[in-house]
This record gives C-alpha cells, sequence and structure tokens, in this order.
C-alpha cells in the first residue's frame, strides 16, 4: 500500500509506502542482469540469470511489486517479465539490492527438437521500477561482468519475489 505526500508550501509530491519510506524511483536505483546458467542446464528449474535493483540513492526506498521487464528482438517486445506472486515490500538502504531470480525455458517443446518459438538473443533488457513509467536499457553481463546476450525462448520470463542483499 502506498500513499501521496504533499509538502506544504513547496508543491511537490512523493509516493510513501506503509512502512514510511518513499518508494524506488527511477532515479534512485541501478539495475543489473546477471547471466547465471549455460543453455541446456540439467539441474531441477535452475535461474537464468538475476535482475538486481541497487538503491544508489542517498536515502532508503521501497520497492513495492515487480519491475517491468522486456526483452525485444527489433521494436516489439518479444518476451516479458512475469511475477511468481505477489511479492511483499522490499525497503532499500543505501547500497542495498532487491535480487530477482529470472527463468525462462530452454525450449518450448513446440516442433522437431523441443525449438524455441520465439527465441531472443540480445545485449539488453529494458528495466522499469515497479509502477514506474521511465524504463532504461540494461546490458546483459556474465558472472564476471563481462558483456554477455541472454538467449530467452518463449514469451514469458519467470520472476521470483525479491530477495534483499
Amino acid at each position: 500500500m502506498s500513499a501521496l505526500l504533499t509538502s506544504c508550501g513547496a508543491g511537490t509530491t512523493a509516493a510513501v509506502s506503509a512502512a514510511g519510506t518513499a518508494n524506488c524511483r527511477a532515479a534512485d536505483l541501478t539495475w543489473t542482469l546477471t547471466l547465471l546458467t549455460a543453455e541446456g542446464t540439467t539441474a531441477p528449474d535452475p535461474a537464468n540469470a538475476e535482475l538486481a535493483a541497487v538503491n544508489s540513492g542517498t536515502r532508503p526506498c521501497t520497492l513495492a511489486g515487480y519491475p517491468k521487464l522486456e526483452f525485444h528482438r527489433g521494436k516489439g517486445p518479444q518476451a516479458r517479465g512475469s511475477g511468481e506472486g505477489g511479492p511483499a515490500a522490499v525497503t532499500l538502504g543505501t547500497g542495498r539490492a532487491a535480487v530477482f531470480a529470472l527463468r525462462w525455458p530452454g525450449t518450448d517443446g513446440k516442433g522437431p527438437g523441443g525449438t524455441c518459438t520465439p527465441r531472443v538473443t540480445t545485449a539488453t533488457a529494458t528495466v522499469a521500477a515497479p509502477g514506474g513509467a521511465a524504463a532504461v536499457r540494461v546490458p546483459v553481463t556474465d558472472r564476471s561482468g563481462e558483456p554477455a546476450e541472454a538467449t530467452v525462448c518463449g514469451p514469458e520470463v519467470r520472476m521470483s519475489p525479491p530477495v534483499t542483499r
């Protein structure tokens, strides 16, 4: 739950969470997208990647809900993030992160040999804070921080509720 706070005389407004901290804004967050597994892993339902939102602002803020996540091939999104359940609001101190595990199938089971349709291979994703309109392009990296490409199979990327780090 959030409320709208208006300061007297200044005419400025800010959304405030039930915990009393301001909701995280695009300017408060630095996003990273890190690949975790190679295609074809045999582990049961492994996370393919992690999407992290680090509070780079000067004050604590609350991340309430799932971010908007899209993987594009050309102009339109080919795969979109979908939250698993309704996550509780997470309050992030300065420098703290909310991390969402991302999962997508290696194949969609359709076609000969379980081909992947649609298949999106990209070096970036588009991300916006929950409830925010300002989206940013986030580069995909491997665990060592080197540029990488994500190959997403199917139209949906499942996001687990966030954990804080």
